[in-house]
């Protein structure tokens, strides 16, 4: 049995807590985020073959096809999250920011307008039954460290290295970790000569595009990605040639909220500019809210199971990265995978339609020729 311990920091506010809402570090939350980006690295279109493996790695419900026997697997390896983090409630006061919220037209107003727009619902202001406001979401402040071990066999632990890195660097833990929420970065790890014998780094260099092309690809090797393409699923694709929707700023900002508030702005143009229908605003993600819709409707040969479809996580991810010099930029990765199953459609009230999937390659090529300009 081996020991890893990374010591993590977070770089932008973490959104992260139980029913409760207050922030705290869950070891559950960490090990749901692990799996999720295993699967997206694994890129396993056997679906079935996926599950089985999955479990050996991280524990749950199996199956044997023969006997039809069901038992539940643990975890082959321990994981144990602890740190003493910095917590507020008051976002827009603690960094100063420039935001202003409009009751009727239920929009933020400002010169970090783009902070508002990526972080909405998690700092809109909310009002008691007495009319008085509440306080806002809490979170927990950037800054704060926390310490993620692992404790397993060496052959499976190199699982959840591929999956923290990829955690760490493309994505964010928490509400809104699609945009920018929760972003972490590595301080260090011990022992440090296991996880360089596996070649992966959790040191960015300068060159931070091409540093993360080479280390997803060393991240998919780790998990036995077959580096095929796989539309089953949201799924990070093997960059062949470099060719994967994944931009960064050329912009070296001072503070977390400014790259943030670059982003934030340049996706709400876009997405204002580029609205024509109501469907348009569905291809980076929906939920179903209050009966209000969109609804997915199906066609009767798609299977039962996915009859309940009320929500789309965006195959568009926004987060801040911070590099070897302790500025910030932001980055944009666009994964790979089916929007709907086939045959489905959107519904709002009776009006049917399907979202315009070719937004997202027009919002990489412009964020491409801005970063051609800068």
């Amino acid at each position: 049995m081996k020991r890893l311990t990374f010591e993590l920091e977070f770089i932008t506010p973490a959104f992260i807590g139980g029913a409760n809402q207050q922030a705290e570090l869950r070891p559950a939350s960490f090990v749901g985020l692990l799996r999720w980006w295993w699967r997206a690295l694994k890129g396993e279109c056997d679906i079935e073959k996926l599950r089985a493996e999955e479990v050996k790695i991280f524990g749950g419900i199996a199956k044997n096809p023969k006997k039809e026997e069901i038992k539940k697997m643990a975890s082959p390896v321990y994981l144990r999250v602890e740190g003493d983090v910095s917590k507020d409630k008051g976002l827009i006061k603690k960094y100063g920011l420039d935001l202003i919220f409009d009751e009727k037209k239920r929009a933020f107003f400002g010169s970090h307008i783009g902070v508002g727009y990526l972080y909405y619902f998690m700092i809109l202001p909310k009002k008691k039954r007495n009319g008085q406001e509440e306080e806002r979401r809490e979170f927990i402040e950037p800054g704060s460290r926390l310490k993620l071990t692992l404790i397993g066999k060496d052959e499976v632990l190199k699982h959840y290295i591929a999956s923290l890195w990829a955690l760490v660097f493309l994505g964010g833990v928490g509400a809104r970790s699609r945009r920018g929420g929760g972003n972490l970065r590595v301080v260090g790890y011990e022992p440090k000569d296991f996880v360089e014998d596996l070649e992966i780094s959790f040191t960015p260099t300068d060159n931070l595009r091409e540093w993360l092309i080479e280390n997803i690809k060393n991240a998919k090797k780790l998990v036995g990605s077959s580096n095929t393409s796989c539309d089953k699923y949201s799924n990070l694709p093997y960059p062949k040639n470099g060719d994967i929707k994944l931009e960064i700023s050329e912009t070296k900002f001072n503070t977390w909220y400014e790259a943030l508030n670059d982003i934030g702005k340049e996706f709400m143009r876009f997405r204002r500019e580029n609205k024509q229908s109501v469907f348009d605003a569905t291809v980076f993600g929906f939920s179903s809210i209050r009966g209000k819709g969109p609804f997915v409707e199906l066609k009767e040969k798609v299977k039962k199971s996915e009859e309940n479809i009320k929500r789309r996580s965006s195959p568009v991810i926004i987060k801040v990265v911070k590099n070897s010099e302790g500025k910030y930029h932001w980055m944009v990765l666009g994964l790979e995978g089916k929007f709907l199953p086939d045959g489905a459609k959107l519904r709002f009230w009776e009006e049917a339609g399907e979202p315009n999937l070719g937004l997202i390659d027009m919002f990489f090529e412009r964020l491409k020729e801005r970063q051609k300009n800068e």
